[in-house]
């Protein structure tokens, strides 16, 4: 087990785990996501190592999956008449990115405990923006690579309700702040908890997942370009951190008859505790050169750099379908609206700060008793976002060449492969 455990990170941090279309990946599993992962009050495969770790409970056997997704996305940006630089236009690079997930499930026979292991990457992000862009000196390329480990505990209170406690580890690396001034770089890791319960009645379930906020301290270098190496600044090791948002997952599933499966889900996101990115440098001589150009466009001489974000909570809301229309074969179909925690003020392309809907399908097939395939796609739309109320200040560096309008879309293929033993 230690082995295959060993194995598994090692794919995961070889992957690039990144999303251009947001901070949160919720796609984790091919079936649930083919059913919009709506599936808080399902998790009956081994998926519920992520989906809700209380549902191993009442899973049959133990069970291993593996699978990923195939993420391709697309951004572009057109300036409007409140961009002092319009008219002007730029596209992103196109995204291709592949983001893994391994769970494993054990219940002992006629024991009231059960054990499950969750590896995946629900967050991250990338954008990839031309040195040429209107917004160049805020912004060209931001990466935020993760790998969650959560392995939990579960307990069997009675015959239609299970609990469940567990430990994530986030691991972020190769994270990257780019600018046409400076390059930051670095990695760290934090530590999390999460608590859920599983309630089963008859042809209904009820289910609550509860994630904590993870603080991950990065540590790394900034190299300085442009105008920052000409006033003294070359290089220097950086510190920060990112708060990976905590998080409540309530669902509800319904089974009308023996082929249908209806389920619902409320996700809310604090993502309040991503107020601001602060950056502190050790170099003296890169600290003054961070203040000369601050002081040069009127920002308070800190010898840091501040870029404030201060996001707020979200709501989202997923439906989900599923039909098993023989013993071996099942399709599935969902919806989400997954609103942006981006006001207008602090919007930045760093990160797409666009509301975003996802129109889902998936197919589920029984090679054998013990083995399922599942697929599924998804599409999201991204609604425009006519960015119009970035900052006029600090003098000389206007926010308002942010201004404009950002379209994009993404395409998710996800395959998942799950084995009973």
């Amino acid at each position: 087990m230690k082995r295959v455990i060993i194995a598994l990170l090692a794919m995961f941090i070889a992957s690039t785990s990144v999303y251009a279309g947001g901070f949160f990946v919720g796609e984790m599993a091919a079936r649930s996501a083919g059913m919009a992962s709506a599936f808080t009050a399902v998790s009956d495969d081994a998926s519920a190592a992520w989906h809700n770790p209380a549902g191993v409970m009442f899973l049959e056997g133990n069970q291993l999956m593996l699978g990923g997704d195939v993420i391709l996305t697309k951004n572009s940006f057109t300036t409007n008449t409140s961009n002092p630089l319009n008219p002007a236009s730029a596209d992103a690079a196109n995204g291709t990115f592949f983001v893994p997930h391994a769970y494993m499930t054990y219940k002992p026979e006629d024991s009231r405990v059960g054990f499950s292991l969750g590896i995946n990457s629900p967050f991250g992000l990338e954008t990839d923006w031309p040195s040429t862009a209107p917004f160049g000196n805020a912004n060209t390329f931001s990466r935020i690579n993760m790998v969650m480990l959560n392995p939990s505990v579960a307990y069997q209170v009675s015959d239609n309700l299970s609990i469940a406690v567990g430990i994530d580890y986030a691991n972020a690396f190769k994270v990257e702040l780019n600018n046409n001034l400076q390059d930051l770089s670095g990695n760290g890791d934090g530590v999390g908890a999460n608590a859920s319960l599983l309630y089963k009645g008859d042809g209904f379930s009820f289910g609550v997942n509860y994630r904590s906020r993870i603080k991950v301290k990065l540590a790394g270098n900034a190299i300085a370009k442009s105008t920052l190496a000409l006033v003294g600044g070359t290089t220097s090791t950086a510190n920060t951190s990112v708060t990976f948002p905590d998080q409540v997952n309530v669902g509800l599933a319904f089974a009308p008859n023996d082929q249908w499966m209806l389920s619902a889900d409320v996700d809310w996101v604090n993502w309040k505790s991503f107020d601001a990115i602060n950056v502190t440098y050790s170099s003296a001589a890169y600290r003054t050169a961070v203040s000369t150009l601050q002081g040069l466009v009127g920002s308070p001489v800190t010898g840091s750099t501040t870029i404030p974000e201060n996001w707020k909570a979200t709501v989202a809301f997923r439906l989900g379908a599923e039909w098993k229309y023989n013993d071996r074969m099942r399709v599935r179909f969902g919806f989400i609206y997954d609103p942006t925690p981006i006001n207008a003020v602090d919007f930045s392309p760093a990160i797409p700060g666009n509301d975003r809907q996802l129109y889902t399908i998936g197919y589920g097939y029984d090679l054998t008793p013990a083995t399922t395939l599942d697929l599924g796609y998804a599409y999201v739309h991204i609604n425009n976002r006519n960015q119009t109320q970035s900052p006029t200040t600090p003098p000389g560096a206007p926010g308002t060449v942010k201004n404009g309008t950002y379209k994009g879309n993404a395409h998710i293929l996800m395959a998942s492969l799950n084995y009973l033993y």
